[in-house]
């Protein structure tokens, strides 16, 4: 039996010229994980074909090794297949249960403009996430903050009260993510300009022009942002510090 597993696997090896260095691959789960890294490796080469070749040979290979759909919902993310992605990522995580995944199936979300489902996914990730997974995945809630502000900054119908309040209410809730996430990231420049966006919709302009003020240092082409700035000083606007 261990002689038919290692000619399979010389065999594969060979057929898709995989050269193996610092050791020999004795087991299909070995295979499996390398299969792995070699599809994530293809996926950040924009490689889509040969990393979901390789994803589905490694799901062959060893059944157990879960995060192999994990990377296969990132693949399906890739080139926008988002029902496939949310099917797959659900299934890594009745498999794993792995909370980070919960991110991913609400950014999946977020792209099919099911804004009630990506805000659970993503809700449930910061709400679920400890403070050390928080700071360990600190650029990826940046985002995941970012992407829930987002969704509040366009998001109608949300309470049932006159319109005014009713936007107020959304550009609040938009205003309290994208500082979270400019917390993490204060040289976002654009997200400055979101959150710039909500605070003059509040009718805060003071502190809108803080963020174009603060847009301007780290913006690469700055003229948007400075012309933005004479015309809100010509409202009237005092710069009011934010605290991220």
């Amino acid at each position: 039996m261990s002689e038919n597993i290692n000619e399979t696997i010389e065999e594969f090896l060979k057929e898709n010229k995989i050269n193996i260095t610092g050791g020999k691959v004795v087991s299909f789960e070995q295979l499996s994980s390398i299969l792995n890294n070699l599809a994530l490796n293809d996926l950040n080469k924009g490689k889509i074909e040969k990393a979901m070749y390789f994803i589905n040979e490694a799901i062959k290979f060893n059944k157990e090794n879960h995060y192999a759909l994990f990377i296969k919902g990132l693949i399906f993310r890739e080139i926008h297949k988002y029902n496939e992605s949310i099917e797959v990522f659900k299934e890594y995580y009745n498999k794993a249960n792995d909370k980070l995944v919960f991110v991913y199936i609400g950014f999946s979300y977020a792209e099919l403009n099911d804004t009630e489902e990506a805000l659970s996914y993503l809700k449930k990730a910061e709400k679920e996430f400890s403070e050390d997974e928080k700071n360990k995945y600190s650029d990826l809630m940046a985002t995941v903050y970012e992407c829930i502000g987002n969704i509040y900054m366009t998001k109608e119908n949300i309470l049932e009260f006159n319109e005014e309040d009713k936007l107020n209410f959304n550009y609040k809730v938009a205003i309290k993510y994208f500082k979270m996430s400019l917390k993490i990231n204060k040289n976002n420049h654009m997200l400055l300009n979101k959150l710039a966006a909500c605070y003059y919709h509040v009718e805060d302009i003071n502190k809108a022009l803080y963020c174009y003020e603060e847009a301007a240092k780290v913006a690469e082409d700055n003229t948007p942002y400075l012309e933005a700035i004479e015309e809100m000083k010509e409202m009237g606007a005092t710069s009011e510090t934010i605290e991220f």
